[in-house]
């Protein structure tokens, strides 16, 4: 949300953005996304102060779920081949085989 009211002056901030990097005398509604025309270059360029951190979070946190992704994938895998199967079908059809009696009952 923020690289996208920062770039392309998408709501929720892009509307506050665009009145931000205006020039004077310009009307914000009017600015063109990467379009130079209109824009204050030094306001625009104190907002990469603030649109750097949040490209970084998004990517390094785009590489974390990717991780959990792998980590889990890999978990059910491990699961189905240590229980003898049928977890990946329960996922499916919610029914799960048992090769012997539920120790709970």
């Amino acid at each position: 949300m923020i690289r996208a009211g920062t770039d392309i002056y998408y709501p929720p901030f892009g509307s506050m953005i665009s009145s931000y990097v205006a020039e004077e005398g310009v009307d914000p509604s009017t600015l063109i996304p990467y379009d130079k025309k209109g824009i204050n270059k030094e306001k625009m360029a104190s907002l990469k102060a603030f649109k750097s951190p949040a490209g970084a979070v998004h990517l390094y946190t785009a590489y974390l779920l990717m991780f959990l992704i792998i980590i889990h994938i890999s978990a059910v895998i491990f699961t189905e081949v240590k229980e003898g199967g049928s977890l990946i079908s329960a996922m499916f059809n919610g029914k799960k085989i048992l090769s012997e009696k539920p120790v709970d009952e």
